[in-house]
């Protein structure tokens, strides 16, 4: 039998002395993030109140999205730590394994572990029928959040309980709490509004491992954190290799530990950076300073509000695509934001330049209806997208050219691997035209934003005429 020690990194070592309910580790892969979590079972099984006959029961239910994963990463992590020799590992139905052993101070620790996947509804069925201690979920990123709620009502339930006849706890199990695991995961993920955004919940913590990379800005390329964790585990050049013919959006990702979306394709803006782009506060607008509104229109409207200051854009809200008319997207979405956030503010739109063509029902351009509901809006000065992406990247490369609010979550997800160029079928290539998704909408809102904020209107004799007229406040 392979003894290995274990050496808990400084993360770790943060982790282990938590005793939040819910606590979760997040950072690059290769980080020793399985292990730590797998460390820590074995840790609150061995410090379970032993009963009367001296034995520490506990049972702890490991979870992961898919049963290939479950059986190829996560059991396979376990029996690094602990081997067959220890405690088998039985592929039943549930595949469990079992631990039981003497502890010097004579008491023993008789631990279960039941190994889960919640790919299969057989599998969700089991979860809803266990008695456990705890939990331990890998990958949380790929779990969802009912899931959680399902385990949340499936711990503390083993050992049972027992009380006196006043109701006093005499025995029963002592760690009752859900660990995590996790690359950075989606800004529309509930981990990240769960530990990133806002207050946490009473009882839950989060520990974050360094980037296993840093951007440079002077060579613009990525180096070795020389401060990332799990490195003496790791073999020689894993990184190195990791950033050869990687792209960036995975680089971010899961090793500089950027939130994102790991997705098959060239994306647009390769060179936006969470750190740099995103604010660390949510941004309120500046009074004093008018409110851009850009907009995409058809079938699924999509709105971007934002100020121009003498440092760059900031955008301060996003309406994300909906199925549903210009009017209605207007009345039941974009004037509600604009009473509660912008009352008072100056207000003008631009958008699409095809909106300037009437429809054949009521003769109508986009630019008129918006007109009728409150809201002045002026054509973009161009459609072409290389302008489009020439105007975005000019304020991606500027300090602080382009600032979002962390709510902004589509958009950030957006930028960081959904908005991508379409794919070419049956062939490992791309055209230069972004794929039309639910990405593309808010994102050429924003593009109509920045092409206003840099350029202005198109100076034609029908807009000039609207743009002499008095500035619009919202009331």
């Amino acid at each position: 039998m392979i003894v290995r020690e274990y050496y808990a990194s400084p993360t770790g070592v943060n982790f282990h002395l938590s005793d939040a309910v819910v606590k979760y580790m997040e950072g690059p892969v290769g980080g020793g993030k399985s292990t730590t979590c797998i460390m820590d079972l074995m840790s609150m099984a061995m410090s379970q109140q032993p009963d009367e006959a001296g034995v520490r029961y506990s049972r702890w239910g490991i979870i992961r999205a898919t049963n290939p994963q479950l059986r190829s990463t996560t059991i396979k992590t376990f029996e690094m730590w602990i081997p067959p020799e220890i405690a088998p590992v039985v592929y039943t139905a549930p595949i469990n394994a079992h631990i039981r052993q003497r502890l010097q101070d004579g008491t023993v620790v008789d631990c279960e572990f039941v190994f889960l996947a919640l790919d299969e509804p057989d599998d969700i069925k089991k979860l809803t029928s266990l008695e456990l201690t705890g939990a331990y979920i890998n990958e949380v990123r790929e779990i969802e959040h009912a899931h959680f709620e399902t385990l949340q009502g499936r711990i503390g339930r083993f050992p049972q309980t027992r009380k006196d006849e006043k109701g006093k706890t005499l025995y029963g199990p002592t760690h009752i709490k859900i660990i995590m695991d996790s690359n950075p995961p989606k800004t529309t993920h509930w981990t990240y509004d769960m530990f990133h955004t806002g207050q946490l919940p009473e009882g839950y913590a989060i520990f974050i491992q360094p980037p296993a990379v840093l951007w440079n800005e002077q060579t613009e390329s990525w180096d070795l954190n020389p401060d990332a964790e799990n490195l003496s585990h790791l073999p020689d050049g894993y990184y190195e290799r990791q950033l050869k013919g990687a792209t960036d959006e995975y680089i971010r990702v899961m090793l500089a530990g950027e939130p994102g979306m790991t997705q098959a394709g060239k994306i647009v803006f390769p060179s936006y950076s969470e750190k740099k782009h995103v604010s660390l506060v949510r941004l309120d607008p500046i009074r004093g300073l008018p409110v851009i509104i850009g907009m995409d229109f058809g079938l699924t409207p999509a709105a971007v509000l934002g100020q121009l200051t003498n440092r760059g854009f900031r955008i301060t809200d996003e309406l994300p695509t909906t199925d549903e008319s210009l009017e209605d997207f207007v009345t039941e979405y974009l004037q509600p934001l604009l009473v509660k956030r912008y009352p008072g503010y100056q207000i003008v739109g631009s958008g699409d330049p095809a909106g300037s063509g009437r429809n054949d029902i009521d003769k109508r351009t986009r630019f008129m209806v918006l007109l009728s509901l409150g809201i002045r809006a002026f054509p973009a000065m161009t459609n072409s997208f290389v302008t489009r992406k020439e105007t975005v990247e000019w304020f991606l490369r500027r300090d602080e050219g382009l600032l979002i609010s962390p709510h902004c979550t589509v958009l950030r997800e957006a930028f960081g691997g959904g908005y991508i160029y379409k794919q070419l079928q049956n062939a490992n290539r791309s055209t230069e035209r972004p794929d039309k998704n639910a990405y593309s909408h808010p994102m050429d809102a924003l593009q109509y934003a920045l092409l206003y904020a840099k350029y202005g209107y198109v100076p034609t004799k029908k807009v000039a005429s609207e743009a002499n007229k008095k500035p619009y406040y919202y009331a």
